[in-house]
């Protein structure tokens, strides 16, 4: 397809359809550094693939590349507004490059799609950005990838994925609607995340009491209280099994909240594999442990653990007490810079674990507070459906 000619192009009197590298607006698509070379501590930031997750760049773990590096690979010096395409494991996801990113770099394992004026002021920029996560989008940005934590999409594959631009009065108000659950998703996610904050406090102040106390359970492990299981790695599909949602260690550990409620992998397992929904999802990187609850039923990866507690009870005091006690958590680590769980050591990890009364009057606390932080990431979901839904004109569909 050819590139439409932007002059005119945005008020078409109808939709267009054509190949993201020639939507009108965009200026540019290109991968980064190909060849960082060694980590240069004082270097500039380089994102990588690994570094975007739930439209954000985690900052806690860049690499960082020497500025001859850097000023050999200018085309992908980032500017404020520049959209983050993920080319290796979660394949289409992306982060919008903030002021903060300004003259930074990418790797090669991420995209940046670069806009005109025109095409930042007309919403292109987020238009792309949503369109990239409807379903037909995701299923042609993964044909031949079977869905596989490392699969690897190909620029080129990337510059001629198909996008439909509406009209510019139709474009206008589904970008107002965009908008509006931008903002809302934004208020929801904080919600969450104070909710989950308040129970963390009342944890604190219970065991803090129970410290003082004299009724301290001597000898509790987390063996004790629950059933520890340990990852898995993807696998293909066999006969008989099902596609189950697989979370990678890194999922967990760049989570924005305390509650997984989807992945970008699956795995083929038969049923009984996957974690219910309420499971604890425990994954290391130097300096701590992340623990977060699954929100749906999930095969834990390869490098983490999960642990099945019996009631409700046991898991609010455990999903606080494995969040407080996160950096003493790494001493359960193994392997190169502790990035993987010993299942053994953290099966025999100690507990503070009070009397089942002390334990209830918390979960009376915390579970109302977890399930408000549930309730506002399931409607964050549903606001996401409606803007595919006004894309596409439904939320399934593949047009």
């Amino acid at each position: 397809m050819k590139r439409t000619r932007e002059a005119g192009a945005f008020d078409a009197p109808g939709w267009i359809t054509c190949e993201l590298a020639d939507v009108p607006g965009v200026e540019s698509v290109s991968y980064g550094v190909v060849r960082p070379g060694r980590h240069d501590p004082g270097g500039v930031p380089m994102i990588r693939a690994g570094d975007i997750a739930d439209g954000a760049v985690d900052t806690s773990e860049l690499a960082r590349i020497a500025p001859d590096v850097h000023r050999q690979n200018r085309r992908t010096s980032l500017r404020a507004d520049d959209l983050l395409v993920v080319l290796v494991g979660r394949i289409g996801d992306t982060a919008v490059a903030g002021p903060d990113n300004h003259d930074w770099n990418v790797a090669r394992s991420v995209a940046v799609i670069r806009f005109t004026v025109a095409g930042l002021t007309h919403g292109i920029d987020m238009w792309i950005r949503w369109w990239l996560g409807t379903p037909r989008a995701r299923d042609l940005l993964r044909v031949g990838s079977a869905g596989a934590e490392h699969a690897t999409l190909p620029l080129a594959d990337l510059k001629q994925l198909p996008v439909s631009v509406p009209p510019q009065h139709l474009r206008e108000r589904i970008l107002l609607t965009i908008d509006l659950a931008q903002r809302k998703t934004a208020l929801n996610t904080k919600i969450a995340g104070r909710a989950t904050e308040l129970a963390d406090a009342y944890f604190g102040r219970f065991a803090q009491g129970h410290a003082r106390s004299d009724m301290h359970r001597p000898g509790v492990t987390v063996a004790d209280v629950g059933q520890v299981i340990g990852g898995a790695p993807q696998a293909g599909r066999l006969d008989g099994d099902r596609a189950l949602a697989w979370a990678s260690p890194r999922e967990v550990l760049n989570n924005r909240t305390v509650h997984l409620d989807r992945t970008a992998g699956i795995t083929w397992a038969p049923c009984d594999m996957a974690c219910p929904p309420g499971t604890l999802l425990i994954a290391p990187r130097p300096g701590e442990v992340r623990t977060v609850a699954a929100a749906m039923p999930i095969v834990p990866g390869r490098g983490m653990l999960a642990i099945r507690t019996g009631s409700e009870v046991d898991r609010m005091w455990l999903l606080h007490e494995l969040r407080a006690r996160s950096e003493e958590l790494v001493a359960t680590a193994q392997g190169e810079q502790a990035r993987a769980m010993s299942r053994k050591a953290f099966s025999k990890f100690p507990l503070s674990w009070p009397p089942e009364e002390v334990r209830e009057r918390f979960a009376g606390i915390a579970a109302p507070l977890h399930a408000r932080a549930l309730a506002a990431l399931r409607e964050n979901r549903a606001l996401q459906e409606l803007v595919v839904f006004e894309m596409t004109g439904d939320p399934t569909a593949k047009r």
